[in-house]
């Protein structure tokens, strides 16, 4: 139950801060009250998934097996609306009064059912003893036939006279009285001669006949009289739907509020401070989820965050590749949404202005069934994330306008953030890229403020940082990327040559030759160790492509190896 409302309060976070403060006092009650938790903890695990249960019920689809599991949940009711209205903590206490222990359903479903039944009703051995004098009569019928058989023979013999007297059963005629012809003459008048044998009578009687069709139709009796028992306690069991689905409700908000304090005491997450301004402020926010997948030994480098409405509305944030951009556009959105949904947050302090929308443009997807580009998907969320937005929405966009050429996708990219910054509706806004010259809009627009992520070089490489700091990044490092992700070295190589004349100038005219002449720069791909300016490479290419392989003896070949390695030595 508490799985289930939590993918509905992820889903539909709260928009008023009573009710989010509310669930914020229940977690901090549980927080600081360790016992308390263990105790509810315990009565949480006994009840298990009551709403599967009632809604059972309701289609008639529930084995008795899952019926005595009810009453076991409704048990456990009762000591948790005490611990609830007991606890100080008013929220609590409304639960509490709230709860129902339903104690005449679960009292019923203890007498009328035993309290082990099979998982399928024609088992047997579903009701209780002492439900119905008829059912015991039948199973006393059917578990102590041979106690009744004996007795009857004693008892006719002992009337008779009769002390060989027997009382058999057989295939053809059921249960019969079997008496030695010596003893015929003993025989009463009401016994009824079945079958005559060389030594002996077999009679029937009247008390044989009536025991014999009890017995062999007692047990489809007792099936049919444990079903119709069984059905008859489901049906009563139907008006009580109601109480037991706000009971399951209640609990399952219980248990997902003891869940955000376990998180919150086990990932040391703090209370978010919530209001009606227009402010995000966050101190030292971290990402709930890379944080816990992070190397041993390795923590994660929190970040500060500040956004409102009259100073810094529009953050544009530059970086490397790799150096947590789009982690922090999420983490900023995952902390909103944990709080408003009454969880503690993964930070030192936040104040939280409540948001009504959250609005991302991240990742890169196509539709190709629809005929849609990435960049028309991408363009589509925008142009929704724009038609829809209001003064209380936090906006995340990631790398908009990359699926296009640069020029076209720059001239969008500053667009946006001109139409976000002049907008009516001043909705917080943190918007990564790549285009450094959306860094120039801070000067023009005195909302907007330039962000990077920090990164050291050091020997050639990169050190990412991870830490956020006031100002632009002119460099994206996209070509050590490549090379991190195993890129061959001569494409890498010849990249860094690209970039560094396409750096020396802007000119499109100028950088036509260069990248015209790339293919006959290049001497080959996969043979690039011949792009070397060494004789002795030179010469060991030439032997090779001298070498008729077609008609190559294995003796020949192991000759030229020996001269090639010959030449390198």
């Amino acid at each position: 139950m508490g799985g289930r409302l939590l993918k509905r309060w992820i889903s539909l976070p709260l928009k008023d801060i009573q009710p989010v403060n509310e669930r914020l006092d229940v977690v901090q009650h549980f927080i600081e009250n360790s016992a308390f938790r263990d105790e509810m903890a315990g009565l949480l695990r006994q009840i298990g998934d009551l709403e599967r249960l009632i809604s059972k019920v309701a289609v008639n689809r529930i084995n008795p097996r899952e019926v005595v599991q009810l009453k076991k949940a409704l048990r456990a009711i009762g000591p948790l609306k005490t611990l609830c209205s007991t606890s100080g903590c008013d929220p609590l206490v409304k639960i509490g009064e709230q709860l129902n222990p339903c104690n005449i359903l679960a009292d019923r479903i203890e007498h009328d059912l035993n309290n082990d039944p099979p998982l399928l009703i024609n088992r047997g051995n579903i009701i209780a003893t002492g439900v119905s004098p008829e059912l015991d009569e039948l199973r006393s019928i059917l578990y102590s036939s041979k106690d009744y058989l004996t007795g009857l023979q004693n008892r006719e013999s002992a009337r008779t006279g009769i002390t060989s007297l027997k009382v058999s059963f057989n295939n053809v005629f059921g249960y019969y009285i079997e008496v030695r012809n010596t003893h015929k003459d003993k025989v009463p008048p009401e016994w009824i001669r079945k079958q005559t044998l060389v030594n002996a009578e077999r009679y029937i009687t009247e008390e044989l006949k009536e025991y014999e069709s009890k017995i062999l139709g007692a047990e489809e009796k007792i099936i049919d009289l444990e079903t119709k028992l069984f059905n008859d306690l489901v049906l009563a069991t139907l008006e009580y739907i109601p109480p037991v689905q706000l009971n399951s409700t209640l609990v399952g908000k219980l248990d997902c509020l003891q869940s955000f304090a376990l998180l919150s005491i086990e990932n040391s997450y703090v209370r978010p401070m919530l209001d009606d301004s227009m402010v995000l402020d966050i101190s030292d926010g971290r990402h709930p989820v890379i944080e816990k997948q992070l190397p041993a030994g390795e923590s994660y480098v929190p970040n500060d965050l500040l956004l409102d409405t009259e100073d810094q509305q529009i953050i544009i944030l530059t970086g490397p590749n790799m150096s947590g951009k789009s982690a922090l556009l999420r983490q900023t959105a995952l902390i909103v949404l944990m709080a408003q949904t009454g969880c503690f947050v993964p930070a030192k302090a936040a104040r939280i202005g409540m948001v009504d929308k959250i609005f991302t443009r991240v990742g890169a997807s196509d539709n190709i069934s629809l005929g849609e580009s990435t960049f028309m998907v991408e363009m589509n969320e925008t142009a929704s994330i724009l038609n829809n937005l209001s003064d209380r929405s936090l906006i995340l966009l990631d790398e908009i306008g990359r699926g296009t050429s640069t020029y076209d996708g720059i001239s969008i990219a500053w667009a946006i953030v001109e139409y976000l910054h002049e907008n009516r509706k001043r909705a917080k806004t943190l918007f990564a890229t790549h285009y450094h010259e959306l860094n120039e809009m801070e000067n023009s627009f005195s909302r907007v403020k330039n962000y990077n992520v920090s990164i050291k070089e050091m020997n050639n490489r990169v050190i990412f940082l991870r830490k956020l700091k006031r100002g632009g990044s002119e460099h994206s490092f996209g070509i050590h990327v490549a090379k991190m992700a195993g890129m061959p070295g001569s494409v890498v190589t010849r990249a860094d040559e690209i970039l560094k004349e396409l750096e020396q100038s802007h000119d499109r005219q100028e950088l036509a030759k260069p990248v015209a002449d790339i293919a006959a720069h290049r001497e080959g791909l996969q043979l690039s160790i011949f792009q070397l300016d060494d004789p002795v490479l030179k010469q060991i290419r030439d032997e090779i492509l001298e070498i008729d392989i077609d008609n190559l003896t294995p003796v020949e070949a192991l000759n030229k190896l020996y001269n090639i390695k010959k030449l390198l030595k």
